[in-house]
C-alpha cells in the first residue's frame, strides 16, 4: 500500500511539473456534480460542511460528521468500523450518496463512515429527513452527499500534505487541480496508518490488535463537447478507489485477533445536455466492493470472502415549461449480482421511474410534488410519494429571511444480500423478509439576517416492517420483520458570523432531541441519545485562525429493556492554524489540533474506550 501510494504521489507531482508552465489566475464556472441536491429541496433542510471544516477535521467521514452534524456516530474506536444513526434511525436507514449515486452496501445495506476520506471532496452535505424517492434505497433518517465539482477555466493549484499524530498515526495526502477552456481534470491520494495502540484511562488496558492502514485515490475529468448560447453539451468522469487493511480490537471484556480487508471501487460517467428548455443527463456506473474477514490476523491463508458488483444506468430529463415551472422524467436500471463464502452467486435487477415536479407559484411560495416506483427482481418494492412546500414572510426591508417549510414522504429500505441469502454458521437469511417502510413529516423554520442564521425543524417518523436479525428456538439467527418503530423529536441550530476590522469570528450551535421507540415495548432503541449538542466557536486575526470544538452526547442504552446504557460525555478539541504566504502563488499551511482536550473516558459503544488526550500536526503546501 505504501508504494501505491507513493508511485500516485509522483505521478501527480510529475503531472504537475508539465502543466505549471501554463498557469492563469481566472475564477472557473464550477459545474456541480449532484444538481437535484440543489434544486429538489422544498421543506427540506440541507447543511453543507465548509471547506474549512473538511481540512481541519481529520481525514475520515467520523471525525468531520462528529463535530458539525448530529448525526450519531458509533465507532469500534479510531479506524474501526463506524455506523451512522440519524433521527434515531439504524446505519442502514442514512444513504451514503457520491456525485448523486447511493453507495450503500449490497451486503450490509449501511456505509462504513471510517472508510470515507474527506479530503479527496469538494463539498460534503447532509440532508436531514427521508429522500428515498430520489435517492433510494436507505434514504429514511437522511442522506450524506459526497461531491466533486467539475470546472472550466484556466485554473491550476496543487496540495501535498503530511501529518503526524499520536500513536503513531501518519498521514500523507496529494491533490492536483488542472482545467482550461474545455478541460478539467483533478486527481487525489490520500493514505494514513497508526498503530492505534492508546491507553484505555482508569484501566491498565490498552488497545491492542487496534493497527490499520488505508488509501484513496480520487481521479476527475471533465471535457466540454459544445458551449453556446443554444445548450451546453459535457462529459464527465468520477472514480474512486479505496483500500483498506484493519485489525478489530478487542473490548475492555474481550480480546480479538480477527482481521479485515476490502476493497471498494466506483467509477461514473456522465453525459450532460444543459439548455434553456431542456436538460438531459446520462450515467452509467460500475460499484464494486469486496471484503476479506481474518479470524486470526496472525495466519491470513484461512478467510472469508464476500463480493458484488453493481451496473446502473440513468437517464434525467429536465422540461423548463417557463420561469417558474419544471418538470423532471428519470429512469434508472440496475443489475447486481454477489457471491463469497456465505452468500452463493446470487443476482438481483431493479428498475425505477421517478418523476419531480417544481412550481414556484409566487415570489414567497412554492411547492414540490415527487413520485418513484421500482420493480425488483425478487421482491415487491412499494409506491413513494413525497410533497414539500416554503413560504417566506414578506419583508419591506429586505433585511431578513423569514421562511416555514413542511414535507411529507414516503420512504423504504429494500432487504441486502445479506438478509436474504445468508448461510453461515449459527445465521442463516430469510428470502421472505420484506421492505421496510416509513412515513414521516416535518416542518421547519428559517431566520436569517446579516451575519446571523437560525433554524428549528421538528420531525415525526413511522416505521413498518422494520428487520430485526433475531434467534429461533435452536439459537439460528435469522432476519424477521418484526418492529414498528416511532421516531420524533426537535433540531435547533444557530449560526453567527461577524466581522471585526481585521477579525473574523464564527459561532455554530446546534441542538438534538430524539425520541426513538419501539411501539411494542415503548422502550428507547439502542445507540440512540436523546440529546446531543454541539458547539463550535472559531476566530481568524490575518494568517492565524484558531477553533474550539465541543460535543456533548447524552446517554445511550445497550440493551432493548433499557437496563444497561453508556453513560453522557463531553468531549471538547482546539485547534490552531497558521496560513505562512511564501509568495503569490505558493502558501504553507500548519495545523495543529489536541483532541479530548479534558482526557475524557467516553465509550459510543459498550466497553469500547476512546483514546484519551491525543494530537494531530498536518502541514500542507498549496503551489
Amino acid at each position: 500500500m505504501k508504494y501505491l501510494v507513493t508511485f500516485f504521489t509522483l505521478l501527480l507531482c510529475a503531472f504537475t511539473a508539465q502543466a505549471q508552465l501554463d498557469s492563469l489566475q481566472q475564477l472557473p464556472e464550477v459545474i456541480v456534480s449532484d444538481v437535484k441536491l440543489r434544486t429538489h429541496t422544498a421543506g427540506i433542510s440541507i447543511q453543507t460542511i465548509t471547506d474549512n471544516s473538511i481540512q481541519k477535521s481529520r481525514t475520515s467521514l467520523t471525525g468531520l460528521l462528529q463535530t458539525n452534524s448530529l448525526i450519531y456516530l458509533r465507532e469500534n474506536g479510531p479506524g474501526g468500523v463506524s455506523s451512522p444513526s440519524f433521527r434515531g434511525t439504524n446505519a442502514q436507514q442514512t444513504a451514503v450518496v457520491w456525485n448523486g449515486i447511493n453507495l450503500n452496501s449490497q451486503f450490509t445495506g449501511q456505509t462504513d463512515f471510517n472508510t470515507i476520506s474527506t479530503k479527496n471532496y469538494d463539498n460534503v452535505s447532509v440532508r436531514a429527513g427521508g429522500g428515498s424517492v430520489i435517492y433510494g434505497s436507505g434514504a429514511i433518517g437522511g442522506s450524506v452527499h459526497l461531491e466533486n465539482d467539475i470546472s472550466f477555466g484556466n485554473e491550476f493549484t496543487n496540495k501535498i500534505s503530511t501529518g503526524y499524530g499520536s500513536f503513531n498515526t501518519q498521514l500523507i495526502s496529494a491533490k492536483t487541480n488542472f482545467s482550461k477552456t474545455k478541460w478539467h481534470f483533478d486527481a487525489a491520494v490520500d493514505y494514513q496508518n497508526s498503530d492505534n495502540d492508546f491507553e484505555y484511562l482508569d484501566t491498565d488496558q490498552s488497545n491492542e490488535n487496534g493497527e490499520f492502514e488505508n488509501v484513496n485515490f480520487n481521479v476527475n475529468v471533465g471535457y466540454l463537447l459544445e458551449a453556446s448560447t443554444k445548450r451546453t453539451q459535457l462529459l464527465k468522469l468520477y472514480h474512486n478507489t479505496y483500500i483498506g487493511d484493519r485489525n478489530f480490537s478487542g473490548t475492555l471484556t474481550a480480546v480479538s485477533n480477527d482481521a479485515y480487508e476490502d476493497q471498494n471501487t466506483r467509477t461514473l460517467a456522465v453525459w450532460e445536455r444543459l439548455g434553456k428548455r431542456y436538460d438531459g443527463t446520462l450515467r452509467v456506473a460500475h460499484i464494486f466492493e469486496q471484503f476479506r474477514f481474518f479470524d486470526n490476523t496472525d495466519n491470513r491463508e484461512f478467510f472469508s470472502i464476500g463480493k458484488s458488483s453493481r451496473f446502473l444506468a440513468n437517464y434525467d430529463a429536465t422540461i423548463t415549461i417557463d420561469s417558474k415551472k419544471k418538470l423532471t422524467l428519470s429512469g434508472e436500471y440496475n443489475t447486481i449480482t454477489a457471491d463469497g463464502s456465505s452468500i452463493e452467486d446470487q443476482s438481483r435487477t431493479v428498475g425505477s421511474l421517478v418523476a419531480l415536479w417544481k412550481h414556484t407559484l409566487t415570489n414567497r411560495f412554492s411547492y414540490e410534488l415527487q413520485a418513484r416506483q421500482e420493480t425488483v427482481s425478487d421482491f415487491d418494492s412499494p409506491f413513494l410519494l413525497s410533497v414539500g412546500a416554503d413560504y417566506s414572510i414578506p419583508n419591506s426591508t429586505n433585511t431578513f429571511k423569514n421562511t416555514f417549510s413542511l414535507n411529507a414522504s414516503r420512504n423504504y429500505r429494500v432487504p441486502t444480500f445479506n438478509d436474504l441469502f445468508w448461510q453461515g454458521p449459527g445465521a442463516t437469511g430469510n428470502p421472505d423478509v420484506l421492505p421496510e417502510t416509513s412515513l414521516q413529516a416535518e416542518v421547519g423554520h428559517t431566520f436569517s439576517t446579516k451575519g446571523f442564521t437560525s433554524n428549528v425543524r421538528g420531525y415525526y417518523i413511522q416505521t413498518e416492517d422494520l428487520i430485526k436479525w433475531l434467534p429461533d428456538n435452536s439459537g439460528i439467527w435469522s432476519p424477521i420483520n418484526i418492529a414498528e418503530t416511532q421516531h420524533y423529536g426537535l433540531e435547533i441550530g444557530f449560526n453567527y458570523d461577524k466581522q471585526i476590522n481585521e477579525h473574523h469570528f464564527t459561532a455554530n450551535a446546534q441542538y438534538g432531541y430524539t425520541i426513538a421507540e419501539d411501539e411494542a415495548t415503548g422502550n428507547q432503541l439502542t445507540y440512540v441519545p436523546k440529546n446531543k449538542v454541539i458547539i463550535s466557536l472559531a476566530h481568524q486575526y490575518k494568517w492565524l485562525h484558531t477553533f474550539i470544538e465541543n460535543r456533548f452526547n447524552g446517554e445511550v442504552y445497550t440493551t432493548t429493556d433499557n437496563t444497561a446504557f453508556v453513560d453522557n460525555y463531553i468531549v471538547s478539541n482546539i485547534g490552531v492554524t497558521a496560513n505562512i504566504i511564501l509568495n503569490k502563488s505558493n502558501v504553507m499551511v500548519i495545523t495543529g489540533r489536541l483532541n479530548n482536550v479534558f482526557n475524557t473516558n467516553y465509550q459510543t459503544i459498550a466497553f469500547r474506550p476512546n483514546p484519551g488526550r491525543n494530537f494531530l500536526i498536518q502541514t500542507t503546501f498549496t503551489f
